[in-house]
């Protein structure tokens, strides 16, 4: 606290002297140290404080430790970079380059200063370890009122006073390291010390991490006022983490040793979250007033800031320390399952709000983050214990000595932590809070309420104030229902995929949206207790892979005015299917059935299209049908033409497939209605690509079966041919022969285009998004058309999905794009192989969709990839390895009492045998 103190009050010295663009400056050089000591620590910090304490000599080789990770990985890390900032200056965040190396030299010290902190804690030097923590404070404010005194207080001068005692610490702190405390025994095997850490590495890095990096974030995506409003509110969220940090730093020796168990946890969490709520109720109550009191009235915004953190916050203080008795007893699962799912919301919400909103939108999202981590790791810990108490357990030990000044008790068994967690979690209480009906009724009185009040403050209401609070009112009992029905979330997300492709759903489903109700579903799955569907690790690491490559590409490769535009943002948006559909969506009967809510939802779509495109082919008789059909393709307020192609044909592969599969009657007859209107939807979409695809997924399907159905599938298409309108044979014709019209004719010179850029930046290509800032320089006109009339700043790709990643991303993307590409192929052939219908159903979808990307981007629309996402994953690559003969069931395992009477029983009776 002491150390809290005197940080906020230099925090407010510099705030006042070096004015908002300066304390902005400030806060961007110091969080850049911690947020790379973080990501740097790989959890050491974790397995310091848990092994520290075992020996003497495990405390030294821990020290050595913490010293070479801290100057090698440390400085390795700091000066990568600077490398990338050397080469794209906007990772640096606006930072000088010469105060970038400050930054760096600092980092290297920050990560020495918290391992051996981190040990100091692990050998029950708790005292010790508050006391040094408090010198890089008091460094840093003697520093800066000296430099306030002398007239020289600069954002570099700040920085060097809050390095002098880091460095001061750290030193302080390697002293400290020669006192010994516990006798000499066994070192750490480097193994259990590594697994350990990694397994408290991904929570840590969320729980420290989220706060410090969201400065950087917001550095680049509203700038330096919002890092400046986000800076001044900064001390209080650390604060509120003073008292949850202090109990975890006590509770975590105190549960190895044995001397807190889970009874004793919940009682000091539920402790905690009461001084946690009386803490944050004065701090609303008094940010008004002491905000411009203290910093200034420039700073007022930080108010706002600080009531969108904190109720986030004082969830997360009851969690935390929760966390901190399960980080001990080494039951990290649902920690690490609710830190994922804290940290995917943060992410997208920190995407999502911190462009509109600024630093009061950052402030949000990391006040939901926390929200849904404390709801999340009470729910998961409460399902997780109660199907380990089903279980039998043997006890287990630790299997390691431990010095006498810290005897071990060993490990406890599952049975134990699971009855001693069971006080912890009352089966009364649990139900209450975590039943739907409850949950239910708080979100529609907290919506109701809302709506009183905005009644109340708002008497004069417009048609539109009632629509949005309306549309309001509707998405919170959607949010609620997909939360809380089982696979609500997947049939809403499959009916909003064609929605979004009509002229109504264009702008109800953004991609920001869509991405949004990706994330209700992962949250569903988790709340309902269900599991999430983890994909197999090489699919995993090649998506993340893939998704981290294009980000970090469209973010520093280009113009540095590149992310004002927001280019990264929205890529991460558009590979948000690729992340979350994987973890909400696995074959089985609830997928199956939101493909053909999907299905549905197109053939609805396909019937929309045909009754618009037939209006105006019947309106403008007295045109050509070539133009009648580019005058239904080019009217306003029409669909991207090319994507609804797309749409249909993938779910025409899916309802082709399933019309051999279904019974007889009317399913199978429905089924064939809906092949036949999402054919004739595909007709009048107008879509080249879309006639080339659903030929060949046609053509492919046919070519699978019989010849009876091979010419009874052609003399179908011919007895239709002559009755489709003149528009949409001209539009046919033009892909058999002729001239090319003056579209496909800059089409090719796109591509002749991209191919020239590709040769330019073979490898990591132009950046994503930059290729129209590029194309002047490559474009050469071979067609018969008026430059002139081009708008080259608006051709953002080059109408073929393969030439785009090359072009945009070079061989790294497209090595990464491919296989992806090359593992949807394989799950679905040997679904195909298995027998599951499934797989020739995404097959026949990734061709259709494939033949699509010859000629545009459809692959770049977030609902169409999320389309085809559903399609693949519905495939079971194992469906039915049938005609192999499956082992015998082996014998349930008993445990050692009863087996050993069985066995006397068994030999008694044998005996008797013999005897007769």
């Amino acid at each position: 606290m002491l150390a809290t103190a005197m940080s906020f009050a230099a925090g407010v010295i510099a705030a006042r002297d070096l004015g908002v663009q300066g304390r902005a400056t400030f806060a961007v050089m110091i969080s850049v140290p911690t947020v790379l000591s973080i990501v740097a620590v790989l959890g050491m910090d974790n397995a310091n404080a848990r092994f520290a304490g075992t020996s003497h000599t495990a405390f030294r080789q821990i020290v050595r430790w913490s010293v070479v990770f801290s100057l090698v990985p440390g400085s390795a890390l700091a000066g990568l970079w600077l490398l990338v900032g050397r080469l794209w200056p906007v990772a640096l965040l606006g930072v000088p380059f010469g105060s970038a190396v400050a930054a760096a030299v600092m980092c290297p010290v920050t990560l020495l200063t918290t391992l051996l902190g981190t040990a100091e804690i692990g050998r029950g030097r708790v005292r010790t370890y508050n006391l040094v923590s408090s010198v890089p404070a008091v460094c840093h404010l003697v520093g800066v009122c000296g430099l306030l005194a002398a007239g020289s207080l600069t954002p570099m001068s700040c920085f060097l006073s809050a390095l002098a005692g880091q460095l001061l610490c750290a030193g302080t702190l390697l002293i400290a390291a020669t006192a010994r405390v516990h006798d000499d025994g066994e070192p750490v095997s480097a193994r259990t010390f590594g697994s350990f850490a990694i397994k408290a590495y991904l929570p840590n890095l969320i729980h420290y991490g989220l706060l410090r990096l969201d400065v950087p974030v917001i550095q680049l995506l509203a700038g330096a006022s919002a890092v400046a409003m986000y800076a001044v509110a900064l001390p209080l969220a650390e604060a509120m983490f003073l008292l949850p940090s202090a109990v975890a730093l006590v509770m975590f020796p105190a549960v190895t040793s044995g001397a807190v168990d889970a009874r004793a946890a919940a009682r000091i969490a539920r402790t905690v979250f009461a001084a946690a709520a009386v803490s944050a109720a004065v701090a609303a109550a008094l940010a008004p007033v002491l905000i411009p009191a203290v910093y200034g009235r420039p700073y007022f915004g930080a108010v706002h800031v600080i009531w969108a953190m904190l109720p986030g916050l004082v969830l997360f203080s009851m969690g935390r320390s929760l966390q901190a008795y399960l980080a001990a007893a080494d039951l990290l699962r649902p920690v690490i399952a609710a830190t994922v799912i804290g940290a995917i919301v943060n992410v997208v919400l920190l995407a999502v709000l911190t462009p509109r909103y600024a630093a009061v939108g950052a402030g949000a999202a990391d006040s939901a983050g926390y929200l849904v981590f404390a709801v999340l790791i009470g729910r998961g810990a409460r399902l997780g214990f109660r199907v380990r108490r089903r279980r039998p357990a043997e006890p287990a030990t630790l299997g390691r000595r431990t010095a006498p000044a810290r005897p071990s008790t060993g490990r406890r068994s599952v049975k134990t932590v699971g009855d001693r967690l069971r006080g912890a979690y009352p089966r009364q209480a649990g139900s209450l809070v975590f039943s739907r009906v409850p949950m239910a009724a708080a979100g529609l009185v907290t919506v109701a309420g809302a709506g009183c009040v905005a009644v109340a403050y708002g008497p004069a209401l417009s048609p539109a104030d009632v629509v949005g609070a309306l549309g309001a009112v509707g998405a919170a009992i959607l949010v609620l229902a997909c939360l809380l029905v089982p696979d609500a979330g997947l049939y809403v997300l499959a009916a909003a995929i064609p929605l979004s492709q009509s002229d109504a759903g264009t702008s109800l489903i953004s991609p920001r949206r869509l991405a949004a109700l990706m994330v209700v579903c992962l949250v569903g799955r988790v709340v309902r207790g269900r599991e999430i569907a983890w994909p197999k690790l090489i699919g995993t690491l090649i998506t993340v892979g893939t998704v981290g490559y294009l980000v970090a590409a469209g973010a520093v490769i280009g113009d540095d005015d590149l992310l004002g535009a927001g280019s990264w943002q929205y890529l991460l948006l558009v590979c948000a299917p690729l992340l979350l559909v994987p973890l909400i969506a696995g074959p089985g009967p609830a997928l199956d059935r939101a493909l053909l809510v999907f299905c549905c939802g197109s053939v609805i779509l396909a019937l929309i299209e045909i009754v618009q495109a037939g209006s105006v082919f019947a309106m403008k008789g007295d045109l050509t049908p070539a133009d009648t059909a580019v005058l239904a393709i080019t009217q306003e307020g029409a669909a991207n033409h090319n994507a609804v192609g797309a749409l249909f044909v993938m779910a025409a592969a899916v309802l082709l497939r399933r019309c051999s599969a279904v019974r007889k009657g009317l399913p199978r007859l429905a089924t064939g209605a809906g092949v036949v209107t999402l054919a004739l939807g595909v007709a009048y979409s107008l879509s080249r690509e879309a006639y080339l695809a659903g030929i060949a997924v046609i053509a492919l399907y046919a070519a699978r079966r019989s010849l009876r159905g091979v010419l009874a599938l052609g003399v179908g298409a011919a007895c239709l041919v002559p009755l489709l309108p003149a528009a949409i044979a001209a539009r046919f014709g033009s892909i058999l022969g002729g001239a090319p019209d003056a579209n496909s004719a800059v089409r090719i010179d796109l591509w002749s285009s991209a191919l020239r850029m590709f040769e330019a930046h073979p490898v990591f290509g132009v950046g994503y998004l930059n290729f129209a800032d590029q194309l002047p320089a490559y474009y050469r006109a071979t067609g018969d058309y008026e430059v002139m009339f081009l708008q080259l700043p608006l051709l953002e790709f080059a109408h073929n999905t393969y030439l785009t990643v090359l072009s945009q991303t070079g061989l790294v993307g497209a090595v990464g794009v491919g296989s992806l590409a090359v593992l949807g192929v394989r799950r679905a052939r040997r679904a195909i192989r298995s027998g599951d219908p499934a797989g020739e159903a995404a097959l026949l979808a990734m061709i259709g969709v494939g033949i699509c990307s010859l000629f545009g981007e459809v692959l770049l629309v977030p609902p169409l990839l999320a389309g085809l996402m559903l399609i693949i994953l519905a495939a079971r690559p194992g469906a039915a390895e049938a005609p192999t003969p499956l082992p015998p069931p082996a014998p349930p395992r008993l445990p050692a009492p009863v087996l050993a009477s069985v066995s006397v029983s068994v030999a008694a009776r044998a005996s008797a045998a013999v005897a007769r």
